[in-house]
């Protein structure tokens, strides 16, 4: 008996911490201060964004902290989780004692019979017991709704009440809040937040998503087309050209059938197959047109290459790369940064101008022109726990209404049947002042007709 004792002990201090609203209100502050750090780094970018914004190392260290991505990271989850556990376990400390009022609304008749209610009053009767209590019943009947007529061989009690459920308000609250967090969390487990760009014309099947390990494509199960992309400016400054909007015409592909057309536009987003998509970016891509020359073989060709696209050389297991494309080059011009990879050898880095073809292990490249090409950016989010928090946000709403514009009033009304007293009493657990016009209108009914 005394290990169950010294057991019990130990556990009250991390019992007590988990029924704590101080820890309820911390949580709360420190998923505020996460959600701002949210805002002010950009989430789900891509990686060098990152790198450019931060360094390698900062990038590193941050990555680390899932903080790219922190409503899908682990402790973003675990402040969620805890604070589903804190509201539980205060809710199952105070509901026992609420349900009992409620399930047991005569409970505080001795109070009744002390004097001990905030509001009580006695009015001499000059009537029966009897007669009293069918007066009192028709006139709390009128202001209380149906009462509930008890007699003893000492007294007859009269009682009503109205608004008892309304204790359960913060309850309701508490359950939708509860709701809410499990909703985020299933859409923090289950759903993604990822990005395309798509340049016009071109059809795409797969999202990029950011993981622990970078950026990873994800497939949507259907191909996106973007058929067209425009902007409108502001007819203000032509020199400024101050963006207005931007909207892209999407149509949505399923086993290379079109199954559906519509344009997303700036906070207008677009929902097809679970998966909602906003339109977040534009810009452009510069396609790189050039002429390889294979010197032993005499051979040449045209490609087209993109930034960060590895292509390979026809006939060959030579693959080449452009890097970064600038307009200007010092005095030179325009040209591209490209890397050269053969097998079982090191990536081989040169500057390639358009004014100057260049010569790399037996391969001449000659910058052709290059054409911008624009392309919309597409943020992708899936969130099976939308329609959750929904539900839960209308219960909240109700719940808060519940709690704070309404309450739960009692009367009793005693006639003794040695006594030639009547002992009005009354209580409510919110908005006295308006229940103390009610008790006094009461009293004021009573005193005519006892």
């Amino acid at each position: 008996m005394k290990k169950g004792k010294r057991q019990k002990t130990r556990q009250d201090p991390l019992w007590e911490l988990l029924c704590s609203v101080k820890l309820t209100v911390f949580l709360l502050i420190l998923l505020a201060l996460t959600s701002i750090l949210g805002t002010l780094i950009q989430q789900n970018a891509p990686t060098m964004e990152y790198i450019r914004q931060f360094g390698p190392g900062l990038y590193r260290f941050l990555n680390l902290l899932g903080l790219f991505d922190m409503y899908h990271s682990w402790w973003f989850r675990g402040i969620l989780a805890l604070l589903a556990i804190n509201i539980l376990a205060c809710s199952s400390v105070r509901f026992p004692r609420i349900w009992r009022r409620i399930t047991h609304p005569r409970s505080e008749i001795d109070k009744v019979q002390n004097g001990a209610l905030p509001y009580a009053e006695e009015l001499n009767r000059s009537l029966l017991p009897e007669e009293v209590a069918e007066k009192a019943f028709s006139i709390i009947k009128r202001m209380f709704g149906k009462p509930l007529v008890s007699e003893s061989s000492k007294a007859i009690v009269v009682f009503a009440e109205r608004g008892r459920l309304t204790r359960l308000g913060v309850y309701i609250t508490h359950l939708s809040i509860l709701i809410i967090l499990s909703g985020a969390l299933i859409g923090s487990l289950f759903g993604f937040r990822g990005f395309i760009t798509i340049p016009e014309g071109d059809v795409v099947d797969r999202v990029l998503v950011r993981e622990s390990r970078g950026m990873v494509p994800k497939a949507m199960g259907f191909q996106v087309r973007c058929d067209d992309f425009r902007i409108t400016y502001y007819d203000v400054n032509p020199q400024e050209r101050l963006v207005k909007e931007y909207v892209s015409t999407l149509t949505f592909l399923e086993d290379g059938r079109e199954v559906m057309k519509k344009e997303v536009r700036v906070n207008h987003p677009l929902a097809f197959h679970g998966l909602r998509f906003y339109q977040s970016s534009y810009g452009s891509i510069p396609e790189i047109s050039l002429t390889i020359v294979n010197e032993n073989q005499g051979r040449d060709f045209s490609l087209v290459a993109h930034e960060g696209e590895r292509v390979e050389i026809p006939g060959s297991d030579v693959f080449f790369e452009v890097l970064k494309y600038h307009p200007q080059i010092h005095d030179f011009g325009e040209g591209v940064a490209m890397a050269i990879f053969r097998p079982m050898a090191m990536p081989q880095r040169f500057w390639l101008l358009k004014v100057r073809p260049i010569i790399i292990d037996g391969y001449q490249f000659t910058l052709k022109k290059v054409t911008q090409r624009e392309y919309t950016g597409l943020q992708v989010t899936r969130d099976p726990g939308v329609w959750a928090v929904w539900v839960g946000c209308i219960l909240l709403v109700w719940g808060l209404m519940v709690a704070f514009f309404s309450s739960h009033q009692r009367m009793w009304i005693l006639i003794p049947k040695g006594k030639a007293t009547v002992v009005v009493s009354g209580t409510a657990n919110k908005n006295r002042m308006a229940f103390e016009r009610s008790f006094r209108k009461t009293i004021a009914a009573l005193k005519g007709a006892v």
